[in-house]
């Protein structure tokens, strides 16, 4: 049995609907949960924590799957952030109300391998994570599965404008997951800005990127392979040492349209390159090359 999220995009894919459509809410009251970096805001209330870590485990120990909302105080927490398999119900973690645009900072620094700033566990059919409004910094010495922020196989991990770097590897992934970008700056990664790849047997896998700038990368801008099936709608992808937009064995349904793609400024090549198979699959259209 699929996952609730690859089931919806597999029906999505089906009927040529949008994979930009929002998580539907599990409950209809939400569980807020306050965290500061300086420590306990208020150590008498059992709601307000230390780390965004300690907000998830008491999370994961209540025993229900009701919607739940992490608010970040203003500052950098340098703490690895991972949603486990475990939680259940929709969870969004946020600047609280009123913080400054970049004042919340989740950074992770680690000699470890295979460790993302935040990483999304939970399965899709227990429910959707969604980063807004967070910066994003990571470092970590992997030669493979190196992401600043990473969706599991099976996951449903959403980013609403934040801003994403990594000094070793990819700003955002998936594997075998959902994950939707919308308003987002994916820049200064070593290799991808995002990377979206299918599962195992390459079909299931998603990923829709929207009015996000992906910018000064090491590899593409944007990479699907392996089965998945891509939205790239309406974004900046421009100055990346690889291509704008790759696409390798992507699914049918595969949409790049009315972006501005770089070509490479003095060795132009193709703003989006193909290969494998599915290229006649792919609607590409709209796109302004500079």
């Amino acid at each position: 049995m699929l996952a609730a999220p690859l089931v919806a995009a597999a029906a999505s894919a089906a009927t040529g609907g949008s994979l930009l459509t929002p998580p539907r809410a599990r409950a209809e009251e939400t569980r807020v949960l306050l965290v500061s970096s300086g420590g306990a805001a208020d150590a008498g209330s059992a709601e307000t924590f230390p780390s965004v870590t300690a907000a998830l485990e008491a999370l994961a120990a209540r025993g229900d799957a009701s919607a739940a909302s992490i608010r970040l105080s203003p500052g950098v927490y340098f703490e690895r952030v991972v949603v486990p398999a475990s939680l259940a119900g929709d969870l969004v973690i946020e600047p609280v109300a009123g913080a400054a645009p970049g004042s919340v900072t989740l950074e992770h620094r680690t000699s470890s391998p295979y460790e993302a700033t935040v990483e999304n566990q939970m399965p899709g059919s227990a429910g959707a994570v969604t980063l807004r409004r967070v910066v994003v910094r990571h470092a970590s010495p992997s030669v493979a599965n190196n992401y600043a922020a990473f969706a599991q196989p099976g996951s449903a991990l959403t980013l609403e404008s934040c801003d994403v770097q990594s000094d070793t590897g990819s700003g955002v992934a998936a594997e075998g997951a959902t994950l939707v970008l919308t308003d987002c700056a994916i820049h200064d990664c070593k290799t991808h800005g995002v990377a979206v790849y299918g599962d195992l047997l390459g079909e299931f896998g998603s990923g829709a990127i929207a009015r996000c700038v992906v910018s000064r990368n090491g590899g593409d801008g944007v990479l699907l392979r392996q089965g998945a099936r891509g939205e790239v709608v309406g974004n900046t992808i421009t100055d990346n040492g690889g291509f704008s937009v790759e696409l390798v064995d992507v699914r049918e349904g595969t949409t790049v349209r009315d972006n501005v793609l770089g070509t490479g400024g003095k060795k132009p090549k193709p703003a989006v390159r193909f290969g494998g198979y599915g290229e006649e699959d792919v609607v590409n259209e709209n796109n302004r090359e500079v």
